[in-house]
C-alpha cells in the first residue's frame, strides 16, 4: 500500500476497535508511579505504526521538531551523542536509514502534527484513570521514537512522569532507584527542571546491580517512577515505540518545588534545602520562586544548544554523512 493511500481523517487499525487498548493487573494498579511497572496493550495491532504510516508521518512532519541521532557503543560516554539534520530527506529515506543505519529519531509532539495521536494519547490515558482511581492526568503530550537495530539511549532522568508504549522490535530498559543521591545528584534533577542542563548525566556501569531491567516486546508497555534515571539498548528489528508524558498535581509540585530550590541554590548559595513536595515550607518557596520568575530575578541559562556535524543519508553505514554546512538545532 502506498503512504499515499493512507486516510488521515480515519483511525486505523485497532484505535478503531472499541475494546481497550491495554490492561493492568491489581498488582500494576498499585505499583504505577510507585516503581517499574510492566503490562500489555494493543497499540501494536494498528495499522498508525506500519511502515507506509510512518512514511506518510515523517514526510508530513515539521523537521524543527523531529531529532535524529547518532551514538557510540558506550554507554558511559554520551558526548557520543551526535545530532543530524535531515532537511531534503524523504520519508522513505528517513526510515531506509534507520533501518540499515544506527539511529534514533524522536520526533517530538506528534501528538500536535497528528489528531489521530492526540486521540490516541487521551484514549491511553482515560482507560488508564478507569483501572486506577485517583490517578488524573490533566495534562499529557507525546513523542514518537523511531531507532535502529542496537542503538542506544544513555542515562538520563526526564523531568516528567513517563510511559513507554512499544510497539515494534525489541528492546532492554534499564531503570535505576528515583531521586537516589547514589545515581544522580539533586543538583541535576533542580537543573533540569529549571531547564538549566540537558537530561544526560554521567553513568556507572557497576550501577546495574541496582536496576531493574526489562526487555520489552511488541504489545508491552512500562512506566516508572517520575525522576527515575534510565538508558535503553536496542536488541533487534526496526524499534518504534511511543513515549507519553504526563503531568499531574503532584508532579507539578513536584517540577515547581525543584526549580525553586535551584533557584536558592544559585542567587543566594542555599544548598540541600529540603525536598518536601508539600507543606509550608514548599509553599513558600515557590510562591517566592514564582514572584522572582515574575520580575524577571530569575535568569537561567537555557541548556546548551548543539550544533549537529551530520547529515541523514540513507546509502551511508551508519546512515550518516559528515554535513557540508552549518545548522543549529535544538537540545532534547
Amino acid at each position: 500500500m502506498s503512504s499515499r493511500s493512507i486516510d488521515l481523517s480515519q483511525p486505523l487499525g485497532s484505535l478503531a476497535d472499541p475494546r481497550p487498548l491495554l490492561s493492568l493487573s491489581a498488582a500494576a494498579r498499585v505499583e504505577f508511579g510507585r516503581r517499574p511497572t510492566c503490562a500489555t496493550h494493543s497499540l501494536h495491532e494498528s495499522g498508525l505504526f506500519h511502515d507506509a504510516a510512518l512514511i506518510d508521518l515523517l514526510d508530513r512532519f515539521p523537521r524543527r521538531q523531529l531529532y535524529a541521532l547518532t551514538m557510540g557503543n558506550d554507554p558511559t560516554r554520551p558526548e557520543e551523542n551526535r545530532y543530524a539534520v535531515s532537511d531534503g530527506v524523504s520519508g522513505a529515506q528517513l526510515l531506509r536509514a534507520v533501518q540499515r543505519g544506527r539511529l534514533w529519531l524522536n520526533i517530538t509532539r506528534v501528538d500536535q502534527v497528528d489528531a489521530r495521536y492526540r486521540a490516541l494519547v487521551d484514549r491511553l490515558y482515560a482507560e488508564l484513570a478507569a483501572q486506577m482511581p485517583g490517578f488524573v492526568a490533566d495534562s499529557t503530550q507525546c513523542t514518537l521514537l523511531i531507532s535502529s537495530p542496537r542503538a542506544l539511549v544513555y542515562y538520563h532522568v526526564d523531568g516528567p512522569a513517563t510511559v513507554l508504549w512499544h510497539i515494534r522490535g525489541r528492546k532492554r530498559v534499564w531503570v535505576y532507584p528515583a531521586l537516589d543521591q547514589r545515581f544522580v545528584e539533586r543538583h541535576a534533577i533542580e537543573d533540569i527542571f529549571a531547564g538549566a542542563r540537558h537530561e544526560y548525566l554521567p553513568f556507572d556501569p557497576s550501577w546495574d546491580a541496582a536496576a531493574y531491567v526489562r526487555d520489552l516486546e511488541p504489545g508491552q508497555w512500562l512506566a516508572w517512577p517520575q525522576n527515575a534515571p534510565h538508558r535503553v539498548t536496542n536488541l533487534d528489528g526496526l524499534n518504534v515505540s511511543l513515549s507519553t508524558e504526563h503531568f499531574t498535581r503532584q508532579s507539578r509540585a513536584r517540577a515547581r518545588l525543584y526549580a525553586a530550590n535551584r533557584f536558592f541554590r544559585a542567587r543566594l548559595g542555599r544548598r540541600d534545602l529540603s525536598t518536601n513536595e508539600s507543606g509550608p515550607a514548599a509553599v513558600v518557596k515557590t510562591a517566592v520562586h514564582w514572584l522572582a520568575r515574575k520580575s524577571g530575578l530569575d535568569a537561567v541559562s537555557a541548556a546548551k544548544r548543539h550544533t549537529p556535524t551530520l547529515r541523514v543519508d540513507p546509502d551511508a553505514r551508519d546512515g550518516v554523512t559528515a554535513l557540508g554546512s552549518t545548522h543549529r538545532v535544538a537540545p532534547h
